[in-house]
């Protein structure tokens, strides 16, 4: 349920009442690991929601509504380099933007507040625009959906396509020579020189934070329904191109490109992705049990494919639609600790199934407590709904 809140805020980046259709806390850490698909750990900054979670990269999907106004509540919590959070691909005002010359930095325990009005329904970036080059790389990016303001949730924009679904795959490598404490722990000022490695060379190429067997095994499998159409979300915050290569039977179409619908939509298999770009691609799945989809990373300079990811769809075996009712929200989805919060208004009927059909759980609390079971993923079914649990 969405709530309206009446704000009076006293900074350097507002000085009149406002009234905020969405309110969101958003903190800004710089003490994450990173679990790869080697079992290495890796440093990282990022976003998380509240102050005891751990963060991971990406950092959470923000959705918000077209015509809302909204506003982010950045906490910054971190030691070290100020942070701020860039409103990438949204048409914010200069003061609202997250550039720090021409904005504002959040200086350690400072809270500041971004504030603007949802603008086109569509897929966009937030991520750290102090000393961007690292922070970025660091993990200090995420997702914002702004969806129609028909209140449709399953429509590209009003008017437009209806989907059953949607996936969001955002690409991204990790070079573990720019996650030391040498380049990451960095002085205050963001004035101060910093040092940046001679070279870029990463040894891991990530959808949505994970590479390689993370993504091939079952366990990182995408699921939708049969003979659906699906959109997919597209989005590089990368420093290297990527190249999305669809099975020909799900007759991928692209019809938007950050945030805006194309003039024209065209329909091909392969499609481009360079970094900061967002597209939006309707496919429709037939029977088959899998789709593979093949991402492959190419450096910018040279061209030169210098890895190639495989990305599963599998068909959900229960056959039932995604989630259709409303407010019914689970969270943290993934979930570390394999406890997950609905959060409704009502309690329901729901029963929890691993990812073969068998029945794990039934009940209606609030709280789905996962922890004993194994990581991988289970569907959360009520009476006329499904979603995905990921329990990492």
């Amino acid at each position: 349920m969405r709530k309206t809140i009446l704000y009076l805020i006293f900074s350097s980046s507002f000085s009149i009442n406002a009234q905020i259709d969405y309110s969101k806390l958003v903190v800004g850490r710089t003490t994450g690991e990173q679990l790869m698909h080697d079992g290495a750990m890796v440093r990282t900054f990022g976003f998380a929601e509240t102050l005891s979670e751990d963060i991971k990269v990406p950092g959470p999907t923000i959705e918000v509504t077209e015509g809302d106004s909204i506003e982010f509540d950045f906490w910054n919590v971190s030691q070290g380099a100020p942070h701020t959070i860039h409103l990438h691909g949204l048409d914010v005002n200069q003061e609202n933007d997250g550039v720090p010359s021409l904005s504002f930095e959040v200086l350690h325990m400072e809270h500041g507040f971004y504030k603007f009005k949802a603008p086109h329904p569509g897929t966009y970036i937030y991520h750290c625009h102090v000393v961007s080059t690292i922070h970025v790389q660091a993990g200090m990016y995420g997702v914002i959906i702004v969806q129609p303001s028909n209140g449709n949730q399953n429509q590209v924009w009003n008017d437009g396509e209806i989907y059953a679904r949607d996936l969001l795959w955002t690409s991204s490598e990790i070079d573990t020579n720019w996650h030391t404490l040498t380049v990451l722990d960095h002085n205050h000022s963001s004035n101060t020189p910093h040092y940046v490695p001679a070279d870029y060379a990463p040894q891991y190429f990530m959808i949505n934070g994970e590479s390689e067997t993370q993504l091939s095994q079952e366990s990182g499998y995408y699921y939708t329904g049969q003979n659906e159409k699906v959109y997919m979300r597209l989005v590089n915050i990368g420093y290297y191109g990527v190249r999305y290569i669809f099975p020909s039977s799900l007759n991928a179409t692209t019809i938007a490109s950050d945030g805006r619908p194309l003039p024209s939509s065209f329909e091909n298999d392969t499609i481009e992705v360079l970094p900061g770009e967002r597209y939006g691609t309707m496919i429709e799945t037939g029977t088959d049990i899998l789709y593979p989809v093949v991402v492959e990373y190419f450096n910018l300079n040279n061209q030169v494919v210098e890895s190639s990811q495989n990305v599963i769809i599998k068909t959900s075996p229960l056959g039932i639609e995604t989630e259709n009712i409303t407010g019914l929200k689970v969270t943290p989805n993934p979930s570390g600790s394999g406890v997950f919060n609905i959060n409704s208004d009502i309690l329901v009927d729901y029963s929890i199934y691993s990812i073969l059909g068998e029945l794990i759980i039934q009940g209606n609390s609030s709280a789905i407590d996962l922890s004993d079971e194994p990581n991988g993923m289970y569907f959360l079914q009520t009476e006329n709904s499904i979603q995905k649990l990921i329990k990492k």
